[in-house]
């Protein structure tokens, strides 16, 4: 069986999932295996007892509060070179770690690396609705003829119409990165500021197109939440104002609800 020394999953579990396990046994079936960690800032008997059961390390996060710290804390409770911040409900395909670090080797400069995705809905996978070809579009102008993006420019342009990247398929190149903070500023959209961060140092963004990753869509789930209270609206203005004057945003914005009508 092969195995890594080099990687991390490090699962940011909150509370008491009832698909945590599920994310376990994915990550405990890669074809190659990885260091496994989790970690919280809800302790609870359940977490410990899960993590006696498929002996993994649990780690609590005493220090500040918020979902951006509990980023920061797992991206640092680690030494391995590569860490995936794995999200407790989604679920790894087996061969993602080996895609994934076969593809940091061969990108040295790599910052991040990341897959496709599908989602599963009422245990049902769907492989298309808007949103989703929507990211792939963009992702397929950008990365049609090429792996990965390198200068600046083409990074920054990659999120001119918002975030294609899944975050829980990111796979960072803490070698590359070094200590990194997420922005605590944002709840829902942490992932795309820590990419627009990312995007103004130097080396690549790679993209692996395969289906790596199944994120699992429902009613409790923190991204759901979000779209009911008006969260990931605000914070989308907020990064595409970055990039465009108010009233374009206005309509990228109303584009936007449309597409995350299929979050559901």
């Amino acid at each position: 069986m092969k195995s890594s020394s080099k990687h991390s999953f490090v699962i940011l579990a909150y509370q008491q999932s009832p698909y945590i396990e599920e994310c376990i046994d994915s990550l405990k079936n890669q074809t190659v295996k990885s260091e496994i960690i989790i970690i919280t800032s809800t302790p609870s008997q359940f977490l410990r007892n899960l993590a006696k059961k498929h002996d993994v390390p649990l780690f609590l996060n005493n220090g500040t509060s918020g979902i951006a710290a509990d980023w920061t804390f797992a991206y640092n409770c680690t030494k391995t070179d590569y860490v995936t911040l794995a999200h407790q409900d989604d679920i790894y395909m087996p061969g993602y770690s080996e895609a994934c670090l076969k593809s940091a080797v061969s990108h040295k400069n790599s910052l991040i690396v990341f897959t496709d995705y599908i989602e599963l809905v009422n245990r049902k996978t769907r492989d298309n609705n808007l949103l989703l070809n929507v990211k792939r579009l963009i992702l397929l102008i950008f990365y049609t003829f090429r792996e990965n993006l390198s200068s600046y420019t083409f990074k920054k342009m990659l999120f001119l119409l918002g975030n294609p990247i899944c975050c829980p398929t990111i796979l960072y190149n803490r070698k590359n990165i070094g200590n990194f903070v997420f922005d605590n500023s944002f709840s829902m959209n942490l992932d795309w500021a820590a990419s627009l961060k990312l995007v103004g140092m130097k080396g690549d963004f790679v993209y692996v197109k395969k289906k790596l990753l199944i994120r699992r869509i429902h009613g409790e789930s923190e991204s759901t939440n979000a779209l009911k209270n008006n969260i990931r609206q605000e914070e989308d203005q907020r990064l595409f104002e970055q990039f465009w004057p108010k009233p374009v945003v206005k309509i990228i914005l109303k584009l936007y609800s449309l597409a995350y009508r299929s979050n559901g």
